[in-house]
């Protein structure tokens, strides 16, 4: 069964500041540790100057579902940090085993006309990698944007950051 912990926006606005004063130091491992302790097997960020809302559904290779919950994720630039929507959902215990597993994404309201999404993604390390959902990231190149990363700082690489 999956467990659902959701890291508050203040701890992911630390990483995150921590990203940018590691990067310009030149040294990405710390981040990458810290930011390991955070991120679960599956994570949705939010982009948006929007509350999003959807589910995320994740089925693992063979064929079972691992992961069907609904979340609720708050605008990238929120100030709120009192209430359930200031935190970002992360999952973990969804990874079973190597191999090919199916996201689905369902908003409830459209991000740049796109309301859904379903991608397979590849996990070869179920111990080190994260399936990262981003809701309207920069330069994503979808509104709803799928991909496994191994380190936090593979986002950066993702979206051509230069930290």
């Amino acid at each position: 069964m999956s467990s659902i912990t959701r890291p508050t926006r203040r701890r992911l606005l630390a990483v995150s500041g921590a990203t940018a004063l590691t990067g310009l130091a030149g040294c990405m491992d710390a981040l990458n540790a810290v930011a390991g302790a955070i991120l679960k097997d599956v994570n949705v960020l939010n982009g948006t100057d929007q509350e999003q809302r959807g589910t995320v559904t994740v089925v693992g290779p063979n064929g079972d579902t691992q992961l069907e919950e609904s979340f609720t994720v708050a605008p990238s630039e929120s100030d709120d940090e009192g209430g359930e929507s200031s935190s970002t959902p992360t999952y973990g215990d969804v990874f079973t085993e190597s191999g090919e597993y199916t996201v689905t994404v369902e908003l409830e309201s459209a991000i740049n006309e796109t309301d859904s999404r379903e991608a397979t993604v590849t996990v070869n390390d179920t111990e080190n990698q994260h399936i990262i959902v981003g809701l309207g990231a920069d330069d994503a190149p979808t509104p709803i944007d799928v991909l496994v990363i191994d380190e936090f700082s593979d986002l950066a690489d993702r979206f051509n950051d230069t930290a």
